[in-house]
């Protein structure tokens, strides 16, 4: 039986990695409605509320900041 201190790892870990591949896929999908000029978000959401003092203390930048950088690559990659 795992201890706490497992369990609570764990989610930690999990949340860290939701939280990535959600920046991730919310700047690849919204650079893509963009480029199409397809409705897709409202106004980004706030960044700030996803950080964790423990599992994710360096969540920073914006939303927009992550769909500018998959709109790049997403021309660099055309290129």
């Amino acid at each position: 039986m795992a201890t706490f201190k497992e369990k609570h790892d764990a989610a930690g870990a999990r949340y860290a990695a939701a939280v990535a591949e959600l920046r991730a896929a919310y700047g690849e999908l919204a650079a893509l409605h963009r480029k199409a000029s397809m409705p897709g978000f409202g106004y980004p959401p706030e960044i700030v509320p996803l950080r964790h003092t423990r599992f994710a203390p360096d969540v920073s930048g914006s939303f927009a900041d992550d769909v500018r950088a998959a709109l790049d690559n997403m021309q660099s990659s055309a290129a």
